[in-house]
């Protein structure tokens, strides 16, 4: 069963100097129902007539034109980064998992579920991003990529602000030899990234995106590391770990300020 969604999403917002960025809360009446709450991504099962419903609310939230303002991609964790305009309003956009636009007429974002959702803000150049990290992307440096193709569009790294959304936290991310392996090779002299203490490892899938946009230039202090836990908060927020990949997501999504 999925809620109605309302005219106005209940969202967080994000630092994003020079955008108006958020992550949408699930607003639901039954936390253990995992399509029940605000969601708009069309291929996890939810019904089409919902995910419809609430792209409209966001687009209007947002002062979009069309729900197609709402640029979204379908993502498949890759380190793949497109850069976006309104000519790719309402064309799909597949095996991507980052946006760039310095277009103001649209929205871009992501869809998570754990995974961490960064927004990358240059308000002097008029440039931002919208990242999906899940622990494939975080290793392959997602958010690196996606800082490279901001400056093709005249972004600088020392003016970018960088906000990460609500995602699994270090206590809740338990992984396998085998992805601990991958992230101590990725992230060798980086502390806190390997989490101890557990009978299996834990990753802290915040600190390594952090080091590695420090690794491009962006400056710590512009560095915002979730706030959130969305399995400790599955109530808020959806939670693949608690409801399964079958279920919705939260959108973390960002518009340029005109």
């Amino acid at each position: 069963m999925t809620s109605t969604p309302t005219s106005s999403p209940t969202v967080e917002p994000l630092r994003a100097a020079g955008a108006v960025a958020f992550s949408t809360l699930r607003g639901c009446a039954d936390p253990s129902g995992p399509y029940d709450g605000f969601s708009v991504c069309d291929y996890t099962g939810d019904a089409p007539a919902h995910i419809a419903a609430c792209r409209d609310a966001v687009a209007d939230m947002l002062g979009l034109d069309s729900a197609e303002s709402l640029i979204l991609p379908r993502q498949t964790h890759t380190a793949n980064v497109a850069i976006v305009d309104s000519s790719d309003a309402g064309r799909p956009l597949t095996d991507i998992d980052a946006l760039v636009t310095a277009d103001a007429s649209v929205a871009i974002g992501v869809n998570t579920a754990d995974c961490v959702p960064i927004v990358l803000s240059d308000k002097e150049a008029g440039v931002i991003a919208v990242v999906h990290s899940g622990w494939r992307g975080t290793v392959a440096r997602i958010a690196a990529n996606a800082v490279d193709r901001m400056t093709s569009l005249g972004a600088a790294p020392e003016n970018i602000v960088a906000a990460m959304g609500p995602s699994i936290c270090a206590d809740c991310f338990e992984v396998g030899e085998e992805v601990a392996r991958e992230f101590a090779q990725a992230f060798p002299d980086v502390d806190g990234v390997i989490v101890g203490g557990y009978a299996k490892p834990h990753v802290n899938l915040g600190a390594a995106i952090e080091a590695t946009l420090r690794e491009c230039g962006v400056k710590a202090c512009n560095i915002y590391v979730p706030s959130r836990c969305s399995r400790c908060e599955c109530h808020r927020f959806f939670s693949a770990r608690r409801l399964g990949a079958h279920s919705g997501r939260t959108l973390t999504v960002a518009r340029l300020q005109r």
